[in-house]
């Protein structure tokens, strides 16, 4: 079998559960082979070896049962970087970018700050991602769960920033007292109710989805500890569902007695209070 008819076979196979078949199956060929997409592309006669074609045919038949080709592969990219991913964190979404590239800018405008917070941090692509963006930035990644923090330091390291990048086991910001310039979040925001219905509970942890019975359990407790811990200047960022965009900001003016918030919902809209 050479590429292309791996690619053609794949391809129809996951048709039936994705609509980017043609281009999972030239990740997953990718993966299994080694070889780079342009010698995909300008190579489709290569012979694949029999330890490959079975590579590829695992790699295939665990996509078609619905499970996530990102932990299939292992890594997936966000804002530009390649990322470690398992059943441990969940999956980088391209919405979360925007939550770095706001944090980026505002650094940009404020260099005397030089510490963030990444509350929730997963797979600690947020994190890295800031330190990739500001070398003289120090990021403490904060998650509850030990095997996620794992995950961030593997992140970490590849990047080549484990030097600037902190991590910490605890419940959000309940190990800190001192005040804080920069605060990224990203944390379980679904409604208890839907993420019984929503695929992608049933392959990531569902500590990383489920926020409550309004989906914002978490924010309210992270906002109490933060409460009195701002300094007069700062960012806090939080990525939420579309319909908490009046609870969020509600909320945030309550706790935080702040004069203006940025919530980033599903539907890219942006909301100041």
């Amino acid at each position: 079998m050479n590429l292309r008819e791996a690619h053609q076979n794949i391809s129809a196979e996951l048709s039936k559960v994705t609509e980017e078949a043609s281009l999972e199956a030239s990740l997953i060929i990718q993966k299994a082979t080694g070889l780079s997409r342009p010698v995909l592309l300008s190579h489709p006669e290569l012979e694949i070896s029999a330890q490959d074609r079975k590579l590829i045919r695992e790699m295939t038949k665990l996509r078609g049962t619905g499970f996530p080709l990102p932990y299939i592969l292992g890594e997936w990219e966000f804002y530009g970087h390649s990322f470690f991913v398992d059943q441990t964190v969940l999956i980088p979404r391209p919405e979360t970018e925007l939550i770095t590239e706001k944090a980026a800018a505002w650094i940009r405008l404020h260099p005397s700050v030089r510490t963030g917070f990444d509350i929730g941090t997963g797979s600690g692509c947020i994190a890295v991602s800031l330190l990739l963006e500001r070398p003289e930035l120090r990021m403490i990644a904060v998650d509850l769960h030990r095997n996620a923090l794992q995950t961030a330091c593997k992140n970490a390291d590849r990047h080549r920033v484990s030097d600037r990048f902190h991590p910490v086991q605890c419940s959000l910001f309940s190990a800190f007292s001192d005040r804080f310039s920069l605060l990224c979040a990203n944390l379980p925001y679904i409604p208890t109710d839907t993420c019984r219905l929503i695929e992608p509970a049933r392959f990531e942890p569902i500590s990383a989805l489920d926020g409550g019975e309004d989906g914002f359990e978490l924010y309210r407790l992270l906002f109490r500890q933060i409460a009195n811990k701002m300094n007069r200047e700062c960012l806090i960022l939080c990525e939420i569902e579309y319909r908490q965009r009046e609870l969020a900001l509600h909320t945030a003016s309550e706790y935080l007695q702040v004069s203006r918030a940025y919530c980033r919902s599903q539907t890219k809209n942006e909301e100041y209070l």
